[in-house]
């Protein structure tokens, strides 16, 4: 049900912009490519995301009969990020699944129900190929920024356990079943890891607990106010005075989640780090939602 006028309109505008996409990259972006490059960059993970999301806004049926007609469903992923969101895709149509809203063992749904299973097997090591975990315990995919790889496997162990609980199912992984509080208890170790149970006593959350980075890879946080020092500082003076200064930051960038360890544990407060030390909103975003249903 729509909250508003308000809400309605942005709805029907939405719809608007999502069928423009879709007309756009399958009738258009193959005749001319490099037009597509300068103009905007939409993907099928975008589109089915899209679809998922306004599916379950709006009740209509040409969403559900998009993801329904699609021809790549992602298959087995490796992560879930801001640029594969496959994954959000695969969890959110294997929701309908498990409500019985659309067949279980026809057409695509089954894969995607499949692949969205495959990925947290994956993540609760029961998998065919499992994510790598820390001496510590941490989820860990790539070297650049990796919290905002093990945030995103997190909301998505915490979400699928939520859908799984109401209906008292479980997922077959080939390691084993695993039940909807095993998801919960993953996300627990994760968030407990960030926010300082790990081998390095520290806190990942810029603000939270009494160990955490010093030297955030953010401008902001760098440098001194303006109101405290209004001296003019040139274009390159910023690395000197500020970038390269080996100190904590003078600005605390509260609630920023940084890039993390290495996938010994390992890390460096270095602003220069910016593989480690530099903070995303896509970093911080999806632990709301943890933190949402942990709390």
């Amino acid at each position: 049900m729509l909250i508003d006028s308000g809400v309605n309109l942005r709805i029907v505008q939405t719809n608007h912009i999502f069928f423009f996409f879709f007309f756009f990259f399958f009738f258009f972006c193959g005749q001319n490519s490099k037009i597509v490059l300068f103009f905007f960059f939409v993907d099928q993970d975008e589109l089915l995301w899209a679809a998922a999301w306004l599916h379950r806004a709006t009740d209509d049926k040409s969403y559900l009969d998009y993801l329904g007609q699609a021809g790549n469903t992602g298959g087995a992923r490796t992560e879930f990020s801001w640029d594969d969101k496959f994954v959000g895709a695969q969890v959110l149509v294997a929701k309908l699944v498990l409500e019985g809203k659309v067949p279980a063992d026809s057409g695509p749904w089954s894969q995607y129900k499949n692949q969205a299973e495959q990925f947290i097997c994956s993540c609760i090591q029961k998998g065919n190929s499992n994510v790598k975990k820390t001496p510590g315990g941490l989820l860990w995919f790539l070297p650049f920024n990796n919290l905002q790889y093990t945030t995103t496997a997190t909301l998505i162990a915490t979400v699928y356990s939520e859908y799984l609980s109401p209906k008292r199912a479980s997922i077959q992984c080939s390691g084993g079943i695993v039940q909807s509080s095993a998801l919960l208890d993953l996300a627990r170790s994760q968030v407990d890891y960030i926010l300082g149970s790990n081998p390095n006593g520290m806190s990942y959350m810029v603000g939270f607990g009494s160990k955490y980075p010093t030297q955030v890879h953010h401008r902001g946080a760098s440098i001194v106010s303006i109101k405290k020092d209004p001296s003019p500082v040139a274009c390159q003076a910023g690395f000197d005075a500020w970038f390269n200064m080996n100190a904590p930051n003078p600005n605390v960038l509260d609630g920023a989640i940084v890039g993390g360890p290495n996938d010994s544990d390992g890390y460096t407060d270095s602003r220069s780090n910016f593989q480690m030390a530099e903070a995303a909103t896509v970093n911080t975003a999806p632990l709301v939602g943890v933190l949402a249903k942990l709390a």
